[in-house]
């Protein structure tokens, strides 16, 4: 059964008898027959079970209550008498004028009171009960009554075992109901209060609308109330359902990568097997290219619509489609548990509203169909992967030893003692290439430097047991060198340890050292930590978003020159979205990125000069792509193969863009593959294009909800704001 159990219903003014006095009721009920605690648990009475089958049969709705449920599993005089009252209370505005009920009416009731009564309503506005009652007896409009029930022990768990949360969280959905009413806010008055039973605490709501011909609750909006109030309500319960969901959506984003390995693999083979997409899109194309008016899904005559339905359904049926959709579909079921058993029949992907977005972009793709081919733009970009610095990077320039050439001397030093001797001596000894390779031998001369005080022997001693590469890994003494070694202000260390902290994959994560080390690290100018710390405060999944630090730090790293700072403060610039777009200083950033053969600043700076007209440069973009493909950049690659093949700012050179296709097809490039294959069998390459341009489009727009499903109502408003000008951009075609 659903762990919350809602029940809606309205009183029409010719249907209801007093109201007000209802609202009276729910709000002073006090104790008057309580149960002698000794018969609680005495079997059930015949004038209990009398009663019990009567209200059956008069209400059998009250068989779904969790009271019902306790009773037929215990059917004592407790829960007999908590069933009993509960259906009072449920049916109290037909049950005060009917005889059979009358004695029954005033039971063990528990309303806690905020003052002299147990009502209250929104935020800052007294309820004066006598005038709510007299107000609601002379309203002659409908009005909305819901009771929300919860268990104890999910009640006492949650925090909902007092009137003050329950108020809270109501105030909280004054909006939402005013929506679901369909009566504007100045004109909705609610009133609620708290009964805190044993077993079953809950809330009676009262809503209506002062003008009495306004407002109206549909099936839809019954189930939209008993959604927010769940997600509310069991907030936390279902972060940990999405957390789980999140995890389930990585590890699928690994399988679709080997899914569309092996839909590369075909099509390189000459044996892609959806030739019906291609047809269905060459025949949208055509249609299109004679229709007038918007092109729009909306806006389309119905055999044009079925089309583009029969192309997202055959799309959905890739298994990587198929497969984010069942995960949506779960994560929506699971959200449903909370407050209704049954489960909506899941619909085709064409037929789902919450992917309507997904047809205009069929449509964007289908009219691409009809451009010039050196005008059609994939949409999809090389991002550079999350990159820490490697070792060699990340080396202390602590004061160096002095120079030594000969691994003897430096031994025969050592021996006697000397702390950058027996450091050097170590450093020839972890030399993977040389002669002398012997990392026991090393750890033996680093632990000697580091005892006599030598920093850097320490953070090396850290680095080598955390790594374990060289020497067996061990944690225990890793952090205690690193420890010692940060006691020593060294930044390389602040930075080991904190990124270790802060990534927790071998210790536990602790972010708030983490923070405080990489903070000391950068702040002593270590470029390494404030790209560390920078990318987290920009990512916000470990530490709280801070984009004014993020952008700070990143600056603080990328004016001493490392590239992938480099490349995210230009592709920041570039896009715009968190900080002012500014073009010219992007590729400013991203050509000092470039300039070190950081292979996705490269490609990213060339896409610029291709696009952008504000410093559009062919001959930049070609070298920038260039550079971008030296260092494997398959996406430099191929924009090189489209731009020599075309020949639209350049002379064609058909050897140079084979080249470049077949260099970019090698290394995965889907779009090169396809090029290749359709410039092979003469077919129309465009249209296998689109189709696979679609299945990415699908697939982040899915991921989209999915993760506006994790994380669920925090900042709702302006995340499905921002994810509709999301959704429209991909629909138009429009760069992200």
């Amino acid at each position: 059964m659903a762990r919350l159990i809602t029940k809606f219903k309205y009183l029409k003014p010719e249907d209801r008898k007093n109201v007000g006095g209802y609202a009276e009721y729910i709000a002073t009920r006090e104790g008057v027959e309580k149960i002698d605690e000794s018969k609680r648990n005495a079997p059930a009475t015949e004038k209990q079970r009398r009663l019990i089958q009567k209200i059956l049969s008069d209400f059998p709705d009250s068989k779904s209550s969790l009271e019902y449920e306790d009773y037929l599993k215990d059917k004592t005089v407790g829960a007999a008498s908590e069933f009993i009252t509960r259906m009072l209370e449920e049916n109290a505005d037909e049950m005060m004028h009917t005889k059979t009920y009358a004695d029954y009416i005033a039971t063990r009731p528990r309303a806690e009171r905020f003052g002299s009564h147990g009502l209250f309503t929104d935020d800052g506005v007294a309820v004066d009960l006598q005038k709510v009652s007299d107000e609601l007896n002379a309203h002659t409009g409908n009005v909305w009554t819901a009771i929300v029930s919860l268990r104890r022990e999910d009640a006492e768990r949650l925090g909902y075992d007092n009137g003050s949360r329950w108020r809270d969280m109501l105030r909280s959905q004054t909006q939402t109901l005013s929506e679901n009413l369909k009566i504007p806010m100045s004109h909705l008055r609610w009133f609620a209060a708290f009964h805190n039973e044993s077993h079953h605490p809950h809330i009676h709501l009262i809503a209506y609308s002062i003008n009495p011909n306004e407002g109206y609750l549909s099936e839809k909006g019954v189930m939209a109330l008993r959604s927010s109030f769940a997600k509310d309500i069991f907030a936390q319960d279902l972060l940990c359902e999405y957390k789980k969901q999140t995890e389930h959506r990585d590890a699928l984003k690994v399988q679709s990568r080997e899914v569309l390995a092996e839909l590369i693999a075909k099509i390189n083979g000459g044996t892609y097997d959806n030739p019906q997409v291609e047809n269905l899109l060459q025949t949208l194309s055509k249609r299109l290219a004679v229709t007038n008016g918007k092109k729009q899904y909306g806006y389309l005559r119905k055999d044009i619509k079925e089309i583009i339905n029969s192309i997202v359904d055959e799309l959905g049926k890739d298994e990587r489609i198929a497969a984010l959709y069942d995960l949506w579909y779960e994560s929506k079921e699971t959200a449903l548990k909370v407050y209704t058993e049954s489960r909506p029949e899941r619909l085709p992907l064409s037929q789902n509203k919450e992917f309507k977005s997904v047809k205009n972009m069929v449509i964007a793709e289908a009219m691409k169909l009809n451009l010039p081919t050196d005008e059609v733009e994939e949409t999809d970009e090389s991002v550079e992967p999350d990159r820490e610095p490697t070792t060699e990077e990340a080396e202390s320039p602590d004061p160096p030893p002095p120079p030594m050439d000969e691994y003897e001397k430096t031994v025969a030093d050592a021996d006697k003692g000397n702390k950058w001797s027996q450091y050097r001596a170590a450093k020839f000894m972890l030399d993977r290439d040389g002669e002398h390779y012997d990392p026991k031998k090393a750890v033996e001369y680093l632990t000697k430097s580091a005892k006599q005080g030598y920093t850097v022997a320490k953070y090396m001693l850290g680095k080598l047991y955390l790594h374990g590469e060289d020497v067996p890994k061990q944690m225990l003494h890793a952090l205690h060198w690193l420890e010692s070694a940060v006691k020593d202000d060294n930044p390389y260390a602040e930075y080991l340890l904190g990124k270790t902290f802060l990534k927790g994959e071998d210790i536990e994560r602790d972010t708030e050292r983490a923070e405080s080390l990489l903070h000391r690290s950068a702040e002593q100018e270590n470029k390494y930590a404030a790209y560390t710390l920078g990318k987290a405060y920009l990512d916000g999944d470990v530490l709280a978003q801070n984009i004014d630090e993020a952008v700070r730090l990143l600056n603080l790293s990328a004016s001493r020159n490392f590239a992938p700072a480099q490349f995210i403060l230009g592709r920041l610039l570039y896009k715009g979205e968190v900080i002012p777009k500014d073009i010219k200083k992007a590729v400013e950033w991203l050509d000092r990125a470039a300039a070190q053969k950081n292979p996705y600043a490269a490609y990213l700076a060339g896409k610029i000069y291709l696009t952008e007209d504000e410093v559009k440069d062919i001959q930049k973009a070609i070298r920038r792509f260039i550079i971008a493909a030296e260092n494997g950049n398959d996406y430099a690659e191929y924009q090189l193969g489209k731009i020599y093949l075309y020949g639209k700012d350049v002379p064609r050179d058909t050897d140079a863009a084979m080249y470049y296709l077949h260099l970019a097809a090698e290394h995965g490039n889907q779009y090169a593959a396809q090029l290749l294959h359709s410039i092979k069998v003469n077919g129309n390459w465009t249209a296998a294009l689109a189709s696979l341009r679609l299945i990415g489009h699908m697939a982040r727009v899915i991921q989209n909800r999915l993760e506006d499903e994790r994380r669920g109502r925090e900042n709702s408003i302006d995340r499905k704001l921002l994810r509709k000008i999301e959704d429209k951009k991909q629909a138009h075609g429009l760069k992200q």
